[in-house]
């Protein structure tokens, strides 16, 4: 975390480190004020006592939400309170952006429901089964007892679980554990990787991690699905270099106690900085570095050893370490290269500028000794509020000017992806003092909820390539998630905004938020129009790796993306958040398209927000009511969307409504499938769900409708499922999963090349592959005696790799080779002649990284 830059006088480092992750994480929020009332005249108000409520007289038992505020959407906020009240009413409003912004927001308002705690106080149980978005929410209670206001909650999808040793690429950086539940409430967030600081600087140390609070720690991560990760800090002990001394007997007993539980180390903190690592002695380093590694492996052979935080590049302890594999090949002293930041020039901006060596840089220093390991991000650049980029001027362009840091959550993994990282750690650092001290903060914000949202979209897809023939302004990834097309896309500049067009699109696509939630986009003649702005969102649904082009002048209508609710019971509220969809940009800065909405027809007493797209309705008589509305943009161009609704008497039972669609339909085999199924009953009654029809290795719990299963074998598999009411009515949604074989499985085959473009002292190799993977050239004078190696870890299908150190007129052996994720290859061979100097011409072709698709 650049602790070099720290004032030497902090000295409570592991306090530091936890606090400044932590407080960007969960940074409390200054109240908002109370939003209108949407509710008509006959609903009961927020007051539901003959008092004015008491602000505050409700208390939460323990002071804290449960989860770090996190509630799955479509199931019952719990929440237990000190007191008893007989009745509460409750509000959420969609706190996404400012707080008087409500476009495209939700607000809704019930009763909830009160269960007696026998033991003291009570349960608080609020339906959320009539909301349809994800995101950030502000929370009001409202009790004959008093209120509770402005607390603020996520509402998500429950976690899906992948297993210790995970594909996801999300990590957290922690120094200590902050208070107990802390592991599960950023397993919450997604987080599925963590790694924890164990001091080493004395003989025993290195005995704290047997304390009972990092093995509750460690439990607590493992039952939350995420991976531990000891981190060895502080400097080496005083019997470093006598593998025979107590440190290391001290490191056996803990390497033993863990050896279920914690499989990967890391050793060392920005080693080649002396960044928490004192004597600064580079051969010590490497000396204590072996010890390690054999007393770790001498109890699991299958550890993983990180070293060693390193990010100036290429430095003395880098190449110490490498002469040190070098000298004994049959002994691995580290497994992957661990670095903090990544510096790859202007366009990334993945650290503060100057400061960190590139990717690119490790790899070459790497390739110069012919050992080639995985590197892994394990401090990436604040992702969340705070930290070294703070920009004020950059604003959020998805909900109407909010302060954000330059780099969101999704955009700091997806460009260390792109770059070639394997994993990525999140961390955020703040130089303000006041956010450094005391205990951190435990209230929710949405930057948390964006690492949850895209955890959801990419932490089982594959980093595929860049777009290209972009404007300068725009930033878009592609990804594959079985042979699904992911694209992640953004604008760079917080002040411009552009209509994007896909062409070629073969399915359905879907646009989700930087929130997770869904925008069907309608797809006419092949083009398929979207807005980019500041904040990233992603494409999906789709296999093909579609064209795009940008800046349509076209002025495009909006159009409803949301499912109306069509059933619906005398003297039950009626609630239905209609949401239209505009692709156009605003040509304003830190502003969004200005939908509004009308009501040209419905029932007596239906009532429509023009803001927010909010129709609210208490049937007075069962019938068929029809209803028509409109969205229009600033222009005047508009859409309707015309619907009936089923009225029923209260003597009668409607059948339960399915409200949600699966994120995705498509996986591999080996890879979870997740889908969290909601449904709302008209009349209020209990809905059980179950799987009508399905393969065998899908699983439902009949309560949530929480759907999962790891395929096993690849196909297409038609899928129904039933959600059913407590009187027997049904309704039913089907849909088909498309299974594909293991990511990687299947070598990238090699379909053009390789061909040589040689001149007098250089040569370029190109070639393509069926699938993305990284770019590998041997080289030499005799194909049995390779004499150099280059290595570009970029995943691509158009490969171009600069071969340097030629000589003039010389014929040369080459082998190219592709390898994917899984480590699945294939190579080919060919030879070349260099040009003499003489006969040397000029060639417009510069090799690089490789190009994207």
């Amino acid at each position: 975390m650049l602790r070099r830059l720290i004032v030497p006088a902090i000295a409570f480092a592991g306090l530091v480190i936890a606090s400044a992750a932590l407080s960007a994480l969960l940074r409390t929020i200054p109240p908002t004020p109370n939003p209108p009332s949407l509710l008509q005249p006959e609903i009961p108000p927020p007051v539901v006592s003959d008092r004015s409520p008491v602000r505050g007289a409700l208390s939460l038992s323990g002071s804290a939400l449960p989860n770090g505020g996190l509630f799955i959407l479509g199931d019952p906020i719990r929440l237990h309170i000190d007191q008893r009240p007989t009745r509460v009413r409750y509000r959420l409003t969609d706190a996404y952006g400012p707080a008087d912004w409500t476009i495209n927001g939700e607000i809704f308002e019930s009763d909830g429901q009160i269960q007696v705690d026998p033991t003291g106080g009570a349960w608080l149980v609020l339906p959320t089964d009539r909301l349809t978005r994800y995101g950030f929410y502000r929370l009001d209670l409202f009790t004959d007892q008093g209120e509770l206001q402005d607390l603020r909650i996520g509402l998500v999808d429950p976690i899906i679980r992948l297993g210790p040793d995970s594909p996801s690429p999300l990590g957290f950086i922690i120094a200590i554990d902050p208070y107990p539940g802390f592991a599960a409430q950023i397993a919450h967030l997604g987080i599925k990787w963590v790694h924890f600081d164990i001091p080493v600087d004395t003989d025993s140390s290195v005995l704290e991690a047997l304390t009972p609070s990092v093995q509750s720690f460690v439990s607590e991560a493992l039952s939350s699905d995420i991976t531990p990760i000891f981190k060895l800090i502080g400097g080496a002990p005083p019997g470093a270099r006598d593998y025979n001394s107590a440190f290391y007997q001290n490191l056996r007993r803990v390497a033993q106690a863990y050896r279920e539980q914690v499989h990967n180390w890391i050793v060392g903190n920005e080693i080649d900085g002396c960044g928490w690592w004192q004597p600064c002695d580079f051969n010590l380093y490497v000396t204590f570095l072996r010890g390690v590694a054999q007393v770790i492996r001498s109890v699991d052979p299958s550890a993983r050893i990180l070293a060693a935080d390193l990010y100036q590049g290429d430095s003395q302890v880098l190449r110490l370490m490498l002469e040190e594999e070098r000298r004994d090949p049959g002994f691995t002293l580290f497994d992957v290269l661990s670095v903090h930041y990544l510096e790859e020039g202007s366009g990334e901006g993945l650290s503060p500028d100057g400061c960190c060596g590139s990717i690119n840089t490790y790899l070459q220093v790497m390739q110069s000794y012919g050992v080639m390991k995985p590197v892994w991000n394990t401090e990436a650049l604040s992702p969340l509020r705070g930290g070294i980029h703070w920009r004020p001027e950059e604003s959020s362009y998805f909900r109407g000017g909010q302060v954000v840091p330059l780099l969101s959550p999704a955009k700091t993994l997806v460009g260390n992806l792109a770059v070639g990282a394997k994993k990525v750690f999140f961390f955020s650092y703040n130089y303000d003092q006041s956010l450094l001290d005391g205990n951190p903060a435990r209230i929710l914000t949405e930057r948390a909820l964006a690492v949850r949202a895209l955890a959801d979209q990419l932490q089982s897809a594959v980093y595929y390539g860049r777009i290209s023939e972009a404007p300068s302004f725009v930033e878009g990834h592609l990804f594959k998630n079985g042979e699904e097309t992911i694209l992640v896309i953004w604008s760079n500049e917080g002040n411009r905004d552009i209509e994007a067009v896909a062409n070629g699109i073969n399915g359905p696509a879907v646009l989700f938020d930087p929130l997770g939630n869904r925008y069907p986009l309608q797809t006419i003649n092949g083009r398929t129009k979207f807005r980019i702005h500041y904040e990233p969102q992603y494409l999906r649904g789709f296999t093909s790796l579609p064209s795009l082009t940008f800046g349509d002048p076209t002025n495009d209508p909006p159009y409803f993306i949301s499912s109306p609710i069509t059933a619906a019971v005398v003297g039950r509220p009626y609630f239905y958040n209609a949401e239209a969809y505009d692709p156009d940009p605003t040509g304003q800065p830190n502003s969004l398209v200005q939908v509004t909405y009308s009501l040209e027809q419905g029932p007596p007493g239906m009532q429509l927000n023009p803001d927010n797209g909010i129709l609210q309705w208490i049937p007075q008589q069962a019938g068929r009511f029809a209803v028509r509305l409109r969205a229009r943009d600033p222009q005047g161009a508009s859409s309707v969307q015309e619907f009936e609704i089923l009225v029923s008497s209260g003597s009668q039972n409607t059948p339960p409504v399915i409200t949600s669609q699966p994120r995705t339909v498509f996986t591999s085999v080996g890879l979870p499938f997740a889908y969290n199924i909601n449904a709302m009953d008209p009349d209020g009654d209990p809905v059980t769900y179950r799987i009508r029809s399905g393969p065998t290795w899908l699983s439902l719990d009949t309560q949530t409708g929480f759907l999962y299963g790891i395929p096993s074998s690849t196909g297409a598999f038609p899928v129904v499922v039933q959600a059913t009411d407590t009187r027997g009515a049904s309704a039913e949604q089907s849909f088909v999963l498309q299974v594909s074989p293991p990511q990687g499985a299947v070598p990238p085959a090699i379909t053009s090349g390789p061909t040589a473009i040689p001149l007098a002292t250089v040569a370029v190799i190109r070639w393509q592959t069926s699938q993305p993977a990284d770019s590998r050239v041997r080289y030499g004078q005799n194909c049995d005696n390779w004499e150099r190696t280059v290595t570009q870890t970029e995943w691509v299908v158009e490969h171009a790799v600069g071969l340097p150190g030629l000589s003039p007129q010389t014929t040369y052996c080459y082998e190219v080779q592709s390898v994917n994720s899984n480590g699945a290859s294939e190579a080919k061979r060919g030879t070349f002649t260099t040009l003499s100097r003489e006969s040397q011409v000029y060639l417009p072709l510069i090799a690089r990284t490789g190009r994207s698709p």
